[in-house]
């Protein structure tokens, strides 16, 4: 290749750098509230997604072990999930169950913290441990000839973590810097005020990873007493999906977990969160802050919600489409008063929270709000447009398959069905469900789950620039930025 050429092709990749580098700079800290518009193919060919048969086999010891062929790579994925998560902090202790998962690969009473990380990775594979709300859960993916290292990785982080306190302390300092670093970011900062004012003395009022005060407050004791009230196998499933027969996948199940011993299935109750009534505005005080990090709403649904489908289109519409959806055609397209904004109900065992999550400058704080409401009261009154269903329709249906394309994928896909009772045949029928929702039944929904008139604000901005104007809305508490 001549120099010119060689020229020619520097002058041309620098340019592709230049545009890439212009085109993410000018995505502002809320980049991950709006995604791209969804483009839908000119004819949509409905088809049941299927996944290969699932076999089922419950262990003495009361674990559900789940095996699914699919045998398109030499790969296979272990999940053992425990259906207790964060929801079941203790009072007082908020982030301990999804700290004490954080520990499980780090030291049991035959391996090192080093020695596991060392084990996985000679073969090429990954181990990994976390909580939701919802779930604890412990994942292992390997090549099919790996398969008896990999089982024995799960049975040692399962049954036998040692939960030293040297590992408790590096993780606390960990865990406690983070929390600091979350005071310096506005949206973090609104986002947990939020929560925290609407759940009030329920677990979703806590950040999931906790508090400094709790943080500080864990001991061993505490984490092995969460442990031995979460890993039961009685109230676990272990899913085995991959280049696998079922035979060799219960055989593996038995001989790493058919010794675990029984433990009792944790119940609690919990308090039930009051709805907001009327209007309520908490103003949080950053003297330096030239933009306003908004977040209203209030009590959305839970998983079950027999409208989870038409909320979910619903939502979509509004302000979960990204570029599709109206907030950020009107709020920030047309009017320009953010770079993103968003709404989202986060559906969880109990009621999660409904949400919308805007920025914008100091001075259009009130401006953004109100005209927030307006389309939300305007899209109650409305109902979607024929072509708005059907966008959002084509979303769910055409990125549905995306979901179940690793062995991986498809254990946390059927983990969802088992933690939230969604029955056998959900796979299967997700997308005739959603392509039967209605326009109709998009607009009742909208009038039965938004209550625009009753929510709960929280603003973090300089005080002094929204306080007056927020007063219009309705009574506004300032404090500062703890």
């Amino acid at each position: 290749m001549n120099s010119r050429v060689t020229t020619v092709l520097s002058w041309l990749i620098a340019l592709l750098c230049l545009l890439s580098y212009q085109g993410f700079a000018q995505v502002e800290p809320e980049k991950a509230d709006v995604v791209p518009a969804y483009a839908p193919p000119a004819e949509t060919i409905l088809t049941p997604v299927k996944l290969p048969p699932i076999k089922e086999k419950l262990l003495e010891n009361g674990l559900k072990v789940v095996v699914v062929e699919h045998h398109e790579l030499p790969v296979i994925s272990f999940r053992l999930m425990c259906k207790v998560g964060s929801l079941y902090d203790p009072p007082g202790k908020a982030g301990l169950t999804r700290f004490m998962a954080a520990l499980l690969d780090k030291g049991t009473e035959n391996l090192s913290a080093t020695e596991i990380a060392d084990k996985i990775d000679f073969i090429g594979g990954s181990l990994s441990a976390g909580s939701g709300w919802d779930a604890t859960y412990l994942t292992c993916e390997v090549l099919t000839k790996y398969l008896d290292t990999a089982a024995e990785l799960m049975q040692e982080v399962t049954l036998h973590p040692t939960f030293s306190d040297e590992e408790i302390e590096r993780l606390r300092q960990q865990t406690l810097t983070s929390i600091e670093n979350d005071k310096d970011q506005p949206a973090t900062v609104a986002a947990e005020e939020f929560n925290r004012w609407l759940f009030d003395q329920h677990p979703y009022a806590d950040p999931i990873k906790g508090t400094e005060e709790s943080v500080s407050s864990f001991v061993r004791e505490d984490v092995l007493a969460q442990y031995n009230r979460v890993f039961v196998p009685e109230n676990s499933v272990l899913f085995i999906v991959g280049d696998i027969r079922p035979r060799a996948g219960f055989k593996a199940a038995q001989k790493a977990f058919g010794d675990w011993p029984k433990g009792t299935v944790l119940i609690t109750d919990f308090p039930t969160p009051q709805a907001p009534d009327s209007y309520r505005i908490r103003l949080l005080n950053k003297p330096d802050a030239t933009q306003a990090q908004i977040r209203f709403g209030h009590l959305g649904i839970a998983r079950s919600n027999e409208d989870y489908f038409p909320v979910s289109i619903m939502n979509y519409i509004l302000g979960g489409g990204g570029f599709s959806s109206r907030l950020v055609k009107t709020i920030r397209a047309d009017m320009g008063l953010t770079y993103g904004i968003r709404s989202s109900f986060s559906t969880r065992l109990q009621a999660g929270p409904f949400t919308i999550s805007t920025f914008t400058k100091n001075e259009s704080t009130l401006e953004a709000i109100e005209e927030t409401i307006k389309l939300v009261k305007k899209y109650q009154q409305e109902g979607p447009t024929e072509k708005e269903l059907e966008e959002a329709k084509s979303y769910y249906t055409g990125s549905y398959p995306l979901r179940f394309e690793t062995p991986n994928q498809i254990a946390s896909q059927l983990q969802n069905v088992e933690i939230y009772g969604l029955g056998s045949d959900y796979i299967e029928k997700y997308r005739s469900r959603i392509d039967a929702v209605t326009t109709e039944d998009v607009r009742r929904v909208a009038l039965k789950y938004l209550h625009p008139d009753d929510m709960i604000f929280v603003v973090v901005c300089r005080a002094e620039d929204v306080e007056v104007d927020l007063e219009m809305l309705g009574p506004v508490e300032v404090s500062e930025i703890e």
